[in-house]
This record gives C-alpha cells, structure tokens and sequence, in this order.
C-alpha cells in the first residue's frame, strides 16, 4: 500500500512538471552596416578573463594582466587618435604614476561576430585612479576587448563617457 502511494505522488508530481520548451541558442542579430555580417552572444569564458584582467588591473600588476593578453596589444585611449602599442613594461610605466585604481564594473557583454574567429567583451566600468601627486580621477568608461584565434587579447578600444550617476 505505501508502494502505491508513493507511485501515485510521483506520478502526479510528473505529471504536473511544466513541459520542455525549445529554446532557441546563439540566434543571429543586430549588423555590422559595413559588411552587413550578423551578431551572437560570446562565451562566458571571454568574461572570466576579462574580470581576471579588472582584478589584476585594479591591483596595479602589469605581469598578471599581461597573462591575458599577447605580447604587445594595440590600445585605443579614448582622448587620442591613434591606437597605442602597450607592452608589459609600459603599463609598469603607467602604473608608476598611481598609489592605486579602483575599477568598479557596470556589466560585461560577450558577443561574436559571425563568420569572424575572434570575440568581443563590452565592459562598462566607473574607474578611480589615486595618483602619487594626490589628485583624483574619475572616468567612466566602455571598453572592447578584442580576443583573438589564440584566445589572447589583442586589441582594447577604450571611450569616455559620462552618465548621472
């Protein structure tokens, strides 16, 4: 008699189990208007290493976040025209002129552009830098991080913007 009790509470604890949907995976939209080329999102592994690169940013260690990235990237500040080519040893450079950063992440956004082998993350952060001098800087910021085919990042374009807080 239990058997059965508990065979019919299963049953009807099945039966009431919402049914499956299909969900649609890695739709293609948006458009690159100079090739017309589709979008996906990326993977989340692409985020992962992006935060570990914030954190290492963040900690002022240019060893830890150039773990990520190849042996020289091209960086677009956001206040120059041309890309910079930054190495390890020129973000030691930069790091030289703070006591320390805060890098406060909004979101992170991975996406790929179809028929393209590389990945993008678009972070959002509020960043506050502590120079030796004293002085305070505050910039919001959205950033792209250019993955390429070897998983490394390669190229980061970087522009300003204010928004209320």
């Amino acid at each position: 008699m239990k058997i059965s009790l508990v065979l019919l509470f299963l049953s009807v604890l099945i039966s009431c189990a919402p049914a499956a949907r299909e969900v649609e995976v890695n739709k293609e939209a948006g458009e690159y208007v100079h090739s017309g080329a589709k979008y996906t999102i990326g993977s989340d592994k692409k985020v992962e290493t992006v935060k570990k690169v914030l954190i290492s940013y963040a900690a002022m260690d240019a060893e830890s976040v150039f773990l990520h990235f190849r042996d020289s990237i091209k960086f677009s500040y956001y206040n120059l025209k041309e890309y910079t080519k930054m190495n390890v040893e020129i973000l030691k450079e930069e790091f030289s002129n703070y006591d320390s950063i805060i890098s406060s992440p909004v979101y992170f956004l991975p996406y790929k552009q179809v028929g393209n082998t590389g990945e993008f993350v678009n972070v959002t952060t509020v960043e506050t830098k502590y120079r030796k001098n004293g002085e305070v800087e505050v910039d919001r910021f959205l950033e792209m991080f250019v993955f390429g085919d070897d998983d490394k990042i390669h190229t980061i374009r970087q522009f300003r913007t204010e928004w209320q807080k």
